[in-house]
């Protein structure tokens, strides 16, 4: 039987709106080129928690999952989760990408209403499932500012979209956020409590739910962590997430009947931001423009020689 489940939190990357320092909300904003290559750092980290499936004896077919050794010291994703909003999902479909590898079957991306009160049944119906699925969940999206989107000291920035209404009040945002919170943990609870598959006795449950800020931040003080654990670089308190920053707390198993109080939980990562050690701005401001994949280097900035001038050289012959 299982010993705890993990669940991991990860805030989406930067944005220009994050740039220009707005209220974003649920108005959306382009990832900056700076911001893709942290998805792109993200990424290449979360590819070594894959694994890899061989086929066993012929007369009685198999499949053993071999965790590769990660680099992130977490085991590979049961189940990925993301707010719909455009940077959240772009961050997500990243990490869903780096995690499929070709032997495993990817089960593709859900974007079914999910009804209250119904996140423990789906994650542990595609938990018996193959492949890794990802869900998107409108109870992750970050706190509706209404007419205070694309703000910045109360005044709207050009150029960014315009929020309207009142929106969603700080009240009834926390609410949200506390219930959508409590039903993740309650579907890690409840895998981790599930008997291990004899195929795969060694697997540990883990959901990731790719979100917002302060989706994040509210989250964390609604459920705090019944303990946290001091690791190398982490700090004691519990920062604001950075763009791409990790948290991640094993959740302790309990019955599916058990369900009215918060999980036993222990914080073993906060703000996780290690893969990014040698991801740089680019100079110049170049790093602070809309990420656009016909510009992915600084030399895309620059014109190219003309092909007369590529292939001049001085061992050419002269021309009689």
């Amino acid at each position: 039987m299982q010993q705890y489940a993990i669940l991991t939190l990860i805030r989406h990357a930067e944005t220009t709106g994050n740039l220009n320092r707005l209220l974003q909300g649920v108005t959306d904003s382009p990832v900056t080129v700076f911001g893709q290559a942290q998805i792109d750092a993200l990424a290449r980290t979360w590819s070594t928690t894959r694994t890899v499936t061989a086929q066993g004896a012929a007369d009685d077919v198999k499949f053993v999952k071999e965790a590769v050794v990660s680099k992130l010291d977490l085991p590979p994703p049961t189940l990925i989760v993301c707010s719909p909003i455009g940077r959240a999902r772009k961050t997500a479909e990243a990490v869903h990408r780096a995690c499929t590898s070709t032997e495993q079957q990817s089960a593709g991306i859900s974007e079914d209403a999910i009804a209250e009160g119904s996140r423990a049944t789906l994650a542990s119906d595609l938990h018996s499932k193959p492949g890794l699925p990802l869900v998107i969940d409108p109870g992750l999206k970050e706190k509706d500012f209404g007419w205070k989107e694309s703000t910045r000291g109360g005044v709207h920035v050009a150029g960014f979209p315009k929020g309207h209404g009142n929106g969603e009040s700080r009240t009834d945002f926390a609410a949200r956020v506390y219930k959508v919170g409590l039903e993740w943990l309650n579907a890690a609870s409840v895998l981790g409590f599930s008997p291990s598959s004899e195929a795969d006795p060694t697997s540990v449950p883990h959901i990731v739910l790719v979100s917002h800020g302060m989706w994040i931040s509210t989250f964390l003080s609604a459920h705090p962590p019944t303990t946290i654990t001091q690791a190398m670089g982490q700090p004691t308190y519990l920062p604001f997430a950075a763009n791409t920053g990790m948290f991640s707390l094993k959740v302790h198993p309990r019955t599916p009947e058990a369900v009215t109080t918060r999980p036993v939980t222990e914080l073993f990562k906060a703000n996780d931001i290690r893969h990014l050690e040698h991801v740089k701005r680019q100079k110049g401001g170049i790093g602070r423009g809309a990420f656009d994949s016909k510009q992915t280097k600084l030399s895309s900035f620059f014109a190219k020689p003309a092909k007369e001038e590529q292939e001049a050289s001085p061992t050419k012959k002269r021309k009689m």
